[in-house]
């Protein structure tokens, strides 16, 4: 078990050596225009989706399953829950007034 962690940790010690030595090999020069390209493309990309964003409607219902019914169905479930509470709580009354009736002698 020792040996293999030893060659996974070589392995991985020897993946970063060669990472770093990518990055060390490439001058400064280069990164600045690898950057300038990357921000370049960035700009064009915004710019093109402004442009698209604007020429074209903008159609967001995506199918039956919208903002208005998902509030109708909540309001239903909600509505259910209530009642059905309601409905609990009154069966309860009921059964503790019949399991403790209150005798009034005063009349």
């Amino acid at each position: 078990m020792g040996a293999k962690y030893e060659d996974a940790k070589y392995e991985d010690s020897k993946f970063k050596e060669s990472a770093d030595d990518d990055f060390n090999s490439e001058s400064v020069e280069v990164l600045r225009e690898r950057l300038n390209t990357m921000k370049r493309l960035m700009a064009e990309r915004t710019n093109s989706n402004n442009a698209e964003d604007w020429s074209r409607p903008h159609h967001t219902t995506t199918g039956i399953i919208d903002g208005n019914f998902l509030s109708v169905a909540f309001a239903g479930a909600l509505l259910v829950i209530v009642t059905v509470s309601v409905y609990a709580f009154y069966n309860l009354y009921t059964a503790v007034l019949r399991r403790f009736p209150s005798h009034h002698t005063e009349l």
